[in-house]
């Protein structure tokens, strides 16, 4: 009988937290933008980094089963489905306070989740996004 090695090979990437430490402007671009909501100037790009950070968060939460994130993407969504709808309307970025505390959480779980994953699984929910992204803007040019 033949021996084999019983070690898990893993793709090698850093964990998450080196990241963060090494990009530290991810974190402050996602509290940014929810600032900007609050103080009325956002723009459709921090809508965009919320729906990102909202999207790949909700990936990763979905791989790993973590019903708690699940739950505090879902109160994001909510959140930015409303003021999506209400920029339709009114071409103006904002929010209701309990909108905004849903924003502020989804920040705050998001960091602090992906500070305790591996970095693979950040890239892996990246990629997924990306396809999915890609896929929308098929959908839309069809």
């Amino acid at each position: 009988m033949r021996k084999r090695c019983r070690r898990t090979h893993r793709r090698e990437a850093a964990p998450t937290i080196v990241a963060y430490y090494l990009n530290p402007e991810v974190s402050t671009q996602e509290r940014m933008a929810v600032e900007a909501i609050r103080a009325g100037w956002a723009k459709v790009a921090h809508f965009d980094v919320l729906a990102d950070c909202r999207d790949m968060l909700a990936l990763a939460a979905d791989e790993k089963r973590d019903q708690q994130t699940l739950a505090v993407c879902e109160l994001g969504l909510i959140a930015l489905q409303n003021i999506k709808d209400r920029y339709v309307d009114r071409q103006r970025l904002v929010a209701t306070g309990d909108e905004l505390q849903a924003l502020y959480a989804l920040v705050d779980v998001s960091e602090d989740f992906w500070k305790r994953q591996p970095g693979s699984l950040f890239i892996d929910a990246e990629a997924a996004l990306s396809r999915c992204r890609a896929e929308q803007r098929e959908r839309r040019a069809a």
